[in-house]
């Protein structure tokens, strides 16, 4: 099993729940359960945490993922709060995500559908069960709120997955979310997977997507700090999960349209510096963080 990619995620949503209330950008309790040695950032606090990923020279990555985490958080709550008609919201990779449980999304969704490696939701499920004293931890597990769904992705089908799968209907309203993944997979792979998911979900779903832009190999001065590029891509290899492949705007919007997918939007972290870190009088550089990741909204034909 390979999961040091989504425990380092866990560790920056840790990251940023140590801020003050009135300073962070979300609040995801469980994260501090989902990786190893996380008493060691409670110990560091917000603070001390941040300066450690300064001397390991990671520092710009917090504020990337974390911007991504808020982004996506907003766009389901989004689809949440306009009250239309009942949705579901499948997590595609979902490693160690817990946006089922701290996220309010009843009764706007009717189920959350969370798509991994089967090692990677056990170990999950077994994390969340050793939380005590959670009502909501047991209360969507035990109601089949959020169900979780193994696969290997390398020889089984996601559409087939999802619809035999026990109260999976391929006709509810869907929110579909791939964050941080699409770097791991071959080109041909992703549009794959989204060719399949097309069959699983009805028109008009919305499709919330992640894409490393191919700046980080051409023109990393681009996308950050460039020690700090270059670190994040060889970090990513020396996990075993190595990057490998990049996009360019035009190219990515190219593959989903000729997969059926409408872009509505394109966008990239240093947009949200006034929206999210401003406010919160966090005075955010651009020069200080990382924005190799592209944030995308597209819906289905």
């Amino acid at each position: 099993m390979k999961d040091g990619t989504a425990q380092g995620v866990a560790k920056v949503r840790h990251y940023e729940s140590l801020h003050e209330p009135s300073k962070r950008l979300y609040h995801d309790p469980y994260a501090q359960h989902m990786y190893l040695g996380s008493f060691v950032q409670r110990w560091l606090g917000e603070g001390g945490t941040r300066w450690l990923y300064r001397v390991c020279g990671f520092e710009g990555i917090l504020d990337m993922l974390s911007i991504r985490t808020r982004w996506i958080d907003d766009e389901i709550m989004k689809v949440a709060n306009d009250g239309k008609e009942k949705q579901q919201l499948i997590i595609l990779g979902a490693g160690y995500d817990t946006r089922g449980f701290r996220l309010n999304l009843q009764p706007a969704f009717e189920c959350v559908w969370e798509v991994d490696q089967t090692e990677v939701q056990t170990k999950k499920i077994r994390n969340l069960r050793q939380i005590k004293d959670d009502v909501c931890i047991q209360e969507r597990i035990d109601s089949c709120f959020v169900r979780f769904i193994g696969i290997d992705f390398n020889q089984e089908s996601i559409d087939e997955k999802l619809q035999s799968s026990e109260g999976y209907s391929i006709h509810t309203p869907s929110v579909v979310t791939l964050e941080g993944v699409t770097q791991y997979l071959p080109k041909d792979s992703t549009a794959e997977t989204l060719t399949a998911l097309k069959k699983a979900v009805p028109a008009g779903s919305i499709l919330l997507i992640t894409y490393v832009d191919q700046n980080v190999l051409d023109d990393p001065i681009q996308c950050g700090p460039p020690n700090e590029v270059k670190k994040a891509v060889n970090s990513a290899s020396m996990v075993g999960e190595p990057w490998i492949s990049f996009w360019t705007p035009d190219e990515f919007s190219s593959c989903l349209k000729e997969l059926g997918y409408n872009v509505m939007s394109d966008s990239i972290p240093y947009d949200y510096i006034e929206k999210y870190l401003t406010p919160l009088g966090r005075n955010t550089e651009k020069k200080e963080m990382l924005a190799m990741e592209h944030f995308v909204v597209a819906t289905i034909e």
